[in-house]
């Protein structure tokens, strides 16, 4: 169950770096596509795994191959391990029914 958490995590955390830079960039949150921050090239369904995308490139785009911003996979990781914390505390609390 642990690891269920942990990944949704991730995925929250990716989902939470897209709101991120589009707020400061000014695009939408709703219609935009992930893209590259320096060539804009949309990133393709495979680039978009959180964390282990970041790996598999070796921190870099695919496309323009310059080096991908470590807030990325921080944000993703940070939001992996809070969720999972938050579940085990929530699982050995003294009221908890599971």
């Amino acid at each position: 169950m642990i690891a269920i958490i942990f990944i949704f995590g991730l995925i929250i955390g990716s989902f939470l770096n897209s709101v991120i830079y589009r707020l400061r960039e000014g695009g939408n949150i709703v219609t935009e596509r992930s893209h590259c921050p320096h060539c804009r090239q949309q990133l393709k369904w495979y680039e978009l795994i959180p964390l282990f995308s970041f790996i598999i490139q070796l921190g870099y785009c695919r496309s323009c191959h310059r080096k991908i911003d470590w807030q990325y996979p921080l944000v993703e990781l940070a939001t992996a391990i809070l969720f999972s914390i938050a579940f085990f505390k929530i699982l050995i609390s003294p009221t908890s029914n599971f």
